[in-house]
């Protein structure tokens, strides 16, 4: 029987050589081919029998045990190794990437690995495209994508037929104004009508319809340069940001504060221009997928052709589209994108911007490697040379103590006025307390609702934040205060809602359950739901305020490849008075009609028992409180709170972020916590309680010297706050050490030889969530 592929001994498990600079691409015989074999991923000797020309750093399709894999070359060789000589290889099947890993990036990647002590292959995984590396699925072979391309069939018509339906003649004109073609999905999300509509101008013989290869870039394709959006005139705030950018020096980090409104996405614009135009790449990052949209727009109406998109919300063959296109492309790019997007190997990069560098969507805390954006965007800034601009209109606290101190390792950029001058909107608190203690008990407070009512006809919109998607928080019993809970996880199974029909979902595991009349525990029928989400929310406001118009926007009502885009697309066209959402709704966006902003159960928010509560908390507050009064008319914020003399609520009001800063680091400092000192979690799992917390006891014991001799702090192990989820059990150990001192975590092969087969382990090094 022939020997499909063997390895290399001892060496098969450990790193693979660095991919040589010096190997040029040729047609040898043999190659060592990386492959998913283990958690470390293991070295193959295969054939070359089609003499294909090849180099370290190729990505090659194989076989292994029969299944089909995607490996890295690693080596070339002259002749196969010794021990193999008498043995028949199996050969490569086709070449799947030519370049894939340079020797630059795989820098990247093995310094992004030993920060988050783990694997090589496992992180130049994760940081490669969908399907990239590993065993590959079976399937079609994929080509190119076909998507749906409309054209008109007389570009030169400048009238619409009179016999057109208005949605007929909208879509009409849009074509017109779109250089008369585009990719059917795009064009109809535009326009906001269905696809009935191109058909009926199909059979009009007015638009034709076909499938061309979809190349992922603009409707309008190589004529979107014609019509570019031009620079608008910066204030003499963003003109010094933007000078003191120019001057940075290669690999300098700086931090752009700027109010909310106050221009900061035109200075990544036009820092991002002079890049380009040097024949640098430039990459943009925001953390959630909601913000993609409105920053994709801006960024392709300004640069056209050469804006790359990269995000969950793409589809894998997208991902591996824009991850092809910076491989080839000797043009320079722009690439828009969540946290995954700082891998992207795009060359001569010479800005990168992370954009709301405080939220904590950067950084990853499962699956390992638990990295942080920021600090890789570091690395990469420090590798090539190029700037790193931070902003945020609240930074977090780590970024600016980096720009306090005699030796500033950032420099501070501030922007502190709001374009055209307009005045931040005013907070205005109301305590639910005094509205309790005068007999109003509703949801929604009386002064809230006074402003509710007054939007529809005046021009106004507003923004009022839920803390919780869903219809209620949980479902309790009032007789005897049983809660329902998720059969697979210790949490309270949320209330959701659709129509008339109701059921219980867990947002952990996604278990479902329908919802009984009684009380499983005592029987007793006064079984109610308790707290509100934004379905709640949504359904008393349309019971409470008649004719007034409600969307609502969290992760339920926004599926989908567009989801996020169609919906504020209808929000902007004022197709709604109000919008209600979870978190999403604070962060980022741009709505010039919103001159209200309210948040309900602010104590939610206020009183989590978490290290960075109060930061995250003011941030979120101060965020949402900046979508009011954007455009031509003030803006008033509401906050609903039982705690107003808590002192997140005291700098809401006042609004000086600095002095809350201030405050909070001399908290922090009395108490030796973050960031005077360091954290990292070993979180583990597993289906048995006692062999979890076992295995955690025995970790302890493993890292104890070690950690003992580098002045660490053991703490644990112990449950996790969430003890259970999705049937299995968890445990955490909590190491707090000096402020910059080494890990004394072992890498995650050692650890995991320690460990039952059936327990997991993930390494969280200076984890946001304790």
């Amino acid at each position: 029987m022939a020997v499909s592929s063997a390895s290399l001994g001892d060496s098969s498990a450990s790193e693979p050589p660095h991919v040589n600079p010096q190997q040029d691409r040729r047609a040898v015989r043999w190659l060592q081919v990386w492959l998913e074999a283990g958690r470390e991923g293991q070295v193959f000797t295969y054939t070359n029998p089609e003499a294909l020309e090849l180099g370290c750093g190729d990505l090659v399709q194989v076989r292994l045990r029969g299944q089909r894999h995607i490996g890295l070359v690693v080596e070339l060789l002259n002749a196969p190794p010794r021990e193999l000589s008498s043995r028949q290889l199996q050969p490569i099947e086709s070449l799947h990437q030519s370049a894939a890993v340079d020797p630059g990036w795989q820098q990247l990647i093995e310094a992004v690995a030993q920060q988050c002590r783990t694997s090589l292959f496992r992180t130049l995984k994760t940081a490669l495209p969908p399907g990239w590396l590993g065993q590959r699925k079976i399937g079609k072979a994929r080509g190119g994508r076909q998507q749906l391309w409309l054209e008109l069939t007389d570009p030169g018509r400048s009238q619409c037929p009179s016999e057109l339906s208005p949605s007929q003649a909208q879509l009409l004109k849009h074509l017109q104004t779109q250089s008369g073609c585009g990719w059917q999905q795009q064009v109809l999300s535009q326009v906001g009508v269905g696809r009935s509509v191109a058909d009926a101008l199909v059979k009009r013989g007015l638009i034709s319809r076909g499938s061309r290869a979809f190349s992922g870039r603009s409707a309008s394709g190589s004529l979107a340069s014609a019509v570019l959006e031009q620079p608008q005139p910066l204030t003499q705030d963003q003109q010094v940001a933007l000078n003191a950018l120019n001057a940075a020096g290669p690999g300098q980090q700086l931090l752009l504060w700027g109010v909310t409104g106050a221009g900061k996405t035109e200075v990544y614009l036009q820092a991002a221009a002079q890049h380009l135009e040097q024949g640098r790449s430039v990459m943009v990052l925001t953390p959630e997928i909601g913000l993609i949209p409105q920053l994709l727009d801006r960024c392709r109406r300004r640069f056209g052709d050469r804006v790359v998109e990269y995000h969950s919300g793409c589809s894998d063959g997208q991902r591996i589209d824009s991850w092809r296109r910076c491989l080839q492309d000797g043009e320079p790019l722009l690439v828009v994108g969540t946290r995954s997007a700082v891998f992207l190997p795009l060359n001569n990069l010479g800005l990168i911007v992370l954009d709301e560098e405080h939220d904590r969507s950067y950084k990853q805390d499962s699956p390992m490697p638990c990295y942080h954006a920021r600090d890789v965007a570091a690395l990469r800034a420090q590798a090539c040379g190029a700037r790193l601009l931070l902003g945020s209109a609240t930074p977090s606290l780590e970024t600016w103590m980096a720009c306090e101190g005699p030796q500033p390792r950032c420099q501070l950029l501030q922007l502190p006025r709001r374009i055209g001058g307009r005045a931040l909107p005013p907070v205005h608190v109301v305590d639910m307390r005094q509205e309790l203690a005068e007999g109003h008990r509703r949801l929604v407070s009386r002064p809230l609702m006074e402003r509710l009512e007054a939007l529809p006809g005046s021009g106004g919109q507003a923004v009022v934040l839920v803390p919780r998607r869903g219809y209620s928080s949980f479902l309790s019993c009032r007789s005897c205060g049983e809660v329902v809970q998720c059969p697979h996880c210790d949490v309270a199974l949320t209330v959701h809602r659709q129509r008339e029909r109701s059921w219980l979902r867990c947002h952990w595991c996604d278990h479902r359950a329908e919802i009984r009349s009684r009380c499983m525990a005592c029987g007793s029928t006064a079984f109610k739901p308790f707290g509100a989400g934004t379905q709640q929310v949504l359904e008393h406001l349309e019971q409470e305020l008649e004719g007034l118009r409600l969307l609502r926007f969290d992760r339920d009502t926004t599926r989908g490849r567009d989801g996020h885009r169609l919906l504020l697309e209808r929000f902007a066209a004022g197709e709604a008075d109000v919008l209600v959402g979870t978190q999403m709704l604070a962060k980022g966006m741009d709505l010039p009609q919103v001159t209200l902003a309210a948040v309900l159960a602010a104590d939610g928010l206020l009183h989590r028992p978490d290290l960075r509560a109060a930061e995250e908390c003011l941030q979120l507050l101060l965020q949402l409180a900046g979508r009011a009064g954007r455009g031509e008319r003030p803006g008033e914020v509401l906050v609903q709170t039982y705690s107003p003399e808590h002192r997140v609520i005291r700098h809401l009001v006042d609004g000086r972020y600095e002095a809350f800063l201030r405050e909070e680091l001399a908290e922090r400092k009395s108490a030796a916590l973050v960031p005077f000192s360091r954290a990292c979690l070993l979180r583990l799992a597993g289906p048995s309680a006692s062999r979890t917390a076992t295995a955690a006891s025995l970790l302890a014991e493993h890292i104890r010297p070690r950690s003992e001799a580098l002045g660490w702090l053991i703490i644990g192990p112990a449950p996790a706050p969430v003890a259970r989820v999705a049937g299995n059990c968890r445990w955490q150990l909590l190491l707090r050490g000096p402020a910059n001192g080494l890990l004394p975590v072992p890498m995650e092969s050692e650890l995991r030889s320690l460990l039952p087969r059936d327990v997991s382990l993930a390494i969280d090094p200076d984890p946001l969530e304790l």
